[in-house]
């Protein structure tokens, strides 16, 4: 079915009603005046502002602008004109604004309008550069812009803070509404009235909202420029992230894409000043290992003590146990990489990026039934065990309708907010008929909904059946508790294949030659042994003159 010419309408219309409704309480003077300067547009008018600033901008050539369901533009752009919505650019803008201006034109268009004044053969950027050193530019501009109409969202125009206060995101926008209508994704329903903000202060809104946009400003910046002059631009921004009532974990991720970006160019002094400023994973750990590599022993171990006595997470404290080994001269070896080196092997021939399929093909002949399970089989049961747990919305944590996952999902409060009905829920496995029906039943009533834990199969149903058949139920409940605990980091590293019998079962992670095995998968196998939930480990080996294999009984 087509969408109705103007659907993006109704949709604006939702984003302006769902602000009002939820966060009404911290806007500021200028940005209810803005509501009801839009309330008061023609319906022309609204239609043009609502395509304008779901394009990319700011800067619009009005000749382009073409929108057969608006007709005449010049209606409607003069009463934006008049409101003040949209501005005509000029002579007067400064340099970030012209830079702007002329993303909206093509190297030939602007080469030709500035014939013969301009340098023979230069690429766009550097007829840039030129332009904005040359002492006629602002002359040139002033006619060059009586012959190409161009507008602009104004600067102080407060959109873009009220979309992001809708969507809780800078990259969702208004598309969202038309990828569900036509279908191309299912989300979970949750009613308007139950919808909740997901920012209960100005000051955290402010904040969340400026990580956000200085987070999108850094990757603009880290393609084009020197990791130092992206540094430079970092620290003039003064961020404390100590003051931050939100947008701490995005300041986190920036310092550690910028970190890593200053050690590929080799600024380790710079790096190591950086990650010093975030006192988290993962930071601290890039920081402890730049201090060994340049020999700052005493230094190193003060940041590994630290991480070992308050870890972030399970992953951070293996890494701390492993380089303090190595400072103190205890082991060089990784406790994943002992433990692979005495793993069982297995010597079969496989084609290359298939070493899965073959150890598959080779237990379905030695009569063991299996799939490649991995992450996903794991996570459909915890999805489909615990639906209506994880999109419960008195908890608080929908804010927009287009939401497919609760927005604190991988916080560390996800599992403390749901502890009583996530213990209530794993506690029915302990009968595994109850278990599985309570899976089915979300099965058959959500099929096709989008989930971040269920890719949706046929087969779904018969496998997680067998998997709470065969487990033993607590062994089965620590794992899913496990993930419920830090699913960004436990929902992967699974074990890569799930094979049974009529009356057995067994997990195994595979790692063919030259492949390690990693922190995470290391942690799932003896978290596996350590909940008597039967999994091994094997190295895959080809057929070949010479092949020696270590041997070990299965955890």
């Amino acid at each position: 079915m087509p969408l109705d010419p103007v659907y993006y309408v109704d949709d604006f219309g939702q984003v302006i009603a769902g602000v009002r409704a939820r966060y009404g309480f911290l806007l500021n003077g200028a940005e209810q005046r803005h509501l009801a300067t839009l309330d008061g547009l023609g319906p022309t008018a609204r239609m043009l502002y609502a395509r304008l600033v779901n394009r990319k901008g700011p800067c619009f050539r009005v000749a382009r602008l073409t929108y057969p369901e608006i007709g005449s533009l010049s209606a409607a752009l003069a009463e934006l004109l008049a409101e003040g919505l949209v501005e005509p650019c000029d002579d007067a803008m400064d340099p970030d604004a012209r830079a702007r201006l002329y993303a909206c034109f093509t190297h030939a268009e602007l080469k030709a309008s500035l014939r013969p004044h301009a340098p023979a053969g230069p690429r766009k950027d550097a007829l840039l550069t030129w332009l904005s050193a040359w002492d006629g530019c602002d002359a040139w501009l002033m006619a060059f812009l009586r012959a190409h109409e161009v507008v602009r969202i104004p600067e102080r125009d407060p959109w873009a803070f009220l979309r992001f206060l809708f969507f809780g995101d800078l990259r969702d926008n208004l598309s969202d509404f038309v990828t569900r209508a036509l279908g191309h994704i299912v989300t979970e329903t949750v009613e308007p009235a139950r919808l909740r903000a997901h920012f209960q202060t100005r000051g955290a809104a402010d904040d969340a909202y400026r990580m956000a946009m200085l987070y999108a400003a850094f990757r603009s910046r880290r393609d084009r420029q020197p990791a130092v002059a992206t540094l430079a631009w970092w620290q003039a921004q003064a961020v404390d992230r100590a003051a931050l009532s939100a947008g701490a974990s995005t300041v986190d991720r920036l310092v550690d894409r910028l970190g890593r970006l200053l050690e590929r160019e080799g600024e380790m002094d710079a790096a190591l000043a950086l990650y010093a400023t975030c006192p988290v994973a993962p930071a601290r750990e890039r920081r402890a290992r730049l201090l060994i590599k340049r020999g700052r022993r005493d230094e190193a171990l003060s940041v590994l003590g630290a991480m070992a006595e308050s870890p972030c997470h399970a992953e951070e404290d293996y890494v701390a146990r492993h380089l303090l080994a190595r400072l103190e001269k205890k082991s060089r070896r990784s406790e994943a990489r002992h433990y692979q080196q005495t793993s069982d092997c297995l010597v079969i021939d496989y084609p290359d990026g298939a070493v899965e399929a073959a150890v598959l093909a080779h237990y379905h002949a030695a009569g063991w039934q299996g799939v490649h399970s991995e992450n996903w089989l794991w996570n459909a049961a915890f999805g489909l065990l615990l639906w209506d747990v994880i999109y419960d919305p008195d908890i608080g944590v929908f804010h927009s309708p287009l939401q497919f996952a609760p927005s604190d999902l991988h916080e560390p409060v996800f599992y403390e907010r749901r502890r009583g009905a996530i213990e209530a829920r794993l506690a029915l496995l302990a009968d595994p008929g109850a278990a599985h029906a309570v899976m089915i039943g979300h099965f058959d009533a959500k099929l096709g909904i989008a989930n971040p834990f269920v890719h949706w199969h046929e087969d779904l149903p018969r496998l997680l059946g067998i998997l709470v058949d065969r487990l033993p139920p607590h062994g089965l409940a620590e794992v899913l508790r496990r993930i419920g605990r830090d699913i960004k980091r436990h929902a992967r590293g699974l074990p890569d294949l799930f094979l049974w019998t009529d009356d057995s079962y067994r997990f195994v992670e595979i790692k063919a030659e030259n492949d390690h095995l990693s922190p995470h998968q290391y942690q799932w196998l003896r978290y596996f042994a350590d909940s008597d939930i039967r999994v091994s480990l094997e190295k895959i080996a080809r057929p070949r003159g010479g092949v020696s294999c270590l041997t070990a009984s299965a955890l």
